[in-house]
């Protein structure tokens, strides 16, 4: 089954959630997201504090994209025998409080147990006056993108072919440690957003998600995509496209944004129009069809 309707089957004749963060009336945002041994990460490649650093970063990430600011979390561990020593444990310790307390966060509680691979859920409570909402688009917005897009993925394939020279190490660090855009919150809440979401599964899956929950068709230039350049020579422009795990914003906006926040790269790609929800690539002025779509978490004959 896919994911969408693996979701579907959980929530039955209900209608499942369209983000990331659940709203709690009147101000409180909850988000929960998981690292998982073998899907999300190898201990070869990630060590104790890297994983500590990641699992806060994208459960921030999830809170930042709703217009929130994180406050308290719980955290799950289901430790492997690599994971359960104790050096592992101090060391992944360290730098989780370390990364909560970047935030102001406080760690209010969770659960421990044994696995026979390593399992890390954190769960973050935040607070929002008003939550952008990915349904909250409306035909004329403009649609942006915080940052580039390609190098995570770039730091996979270097992983995997044991690249380790200079010119990859800093998407290595984006693959394996990627970081919220928690810092341009407060700029960006100072302009009209309607909807927005951070990049996991890629620009395609996930322009294709905020195109299909604001209930408009999507147009985003290619050309005007902001990719990493070694990125796209190495890899192409699909799997730039498709790059997931970068944790850049991607949000509609009906103003004329400028083109730096905080000190954070803002680029306008596309705009949501009326029409079947969706999205459409455009390059040179006609459609252009990528050959792949990014990372799917389940195939169907899974």
């Amino acid at each position: 089954m896919k994911e969408s309707e693996i979701i579907r089957t959980l929530f039955g004749t209900t209608p499942p959630p369209e983000d990331d963060c659940y709203f709690l009336a009147p101000n409180r945002l909850v988000t929960t997201d998981s690292l998982s041994e073998g899907t999300h990460f190898l201990h070869e490649w990630s060590s104790a504090p890297i994983l500590a650093r990641k699992l806060v970063e994208v459960n921030v990430s999830d809170i930042t994209a709703s217009g929130g600011r994180p406050k308290e979390c719980f955290l799950n561990l289901g430790l492997s025998p690599l994971s359960r020593k104790k050096e592992w444990i101090r060391a992944f310790s360290k730098e989780l409080r370390k990364s909560l307390d970047q935030y102001g966060m406080k760690l209010a509680g969770g659960d421990t147990f044994s696995a026979s691979k390593t399992q890390l859920t954190l769960t973050v409570v935040g607070t929002v006056e008003k939550p952008w909402l990915r349904s909250g688009g409306k035909p004329g917005d403009y649609l942006y993108i915080t940052g580039s897009l390609g190098k995570s993925q770039l730091g996979f394939q270097a992983l995997k072919k044991k690249s380790k020279g200079k010119q990859y190490q800093e998407a290595i660090a984006q693959h394996l440690s990627p970081k919220s855009r928690y810092m341009i919150l407060n700029s960006l809440q100072k302009f009209q957003v309607h909807a927005c979401m951070d990049i996991t599964d890629g620009l395609i899956q996930d322009a294709e998600r905020l195109a299909i929950t604001s209930r408009g068709k999507l147009k985003i230039q290619v050309e005007s995509v902001p990719l990493d350049p070694l990125a796209l020579k190495e890899l192409g422009l699909d799997l730039c496209l498709g790059s997931g795990e970068e944790l850049e914003l991607l949000f509609l906006s009906p103003e004329i944004l400028p083109t730096e926040l905080a000190g954070i790269p803002v680029t306008m790609v596309g705009k949501l129009d009326k029409g079947k929800p969706g999205v459409q690539f455009l390059k040179t002025g006609k459609r252009y069809i990528p050959q792949s779509i990014g990372y799917l978490h389940f195939t169907e004959e899974e």
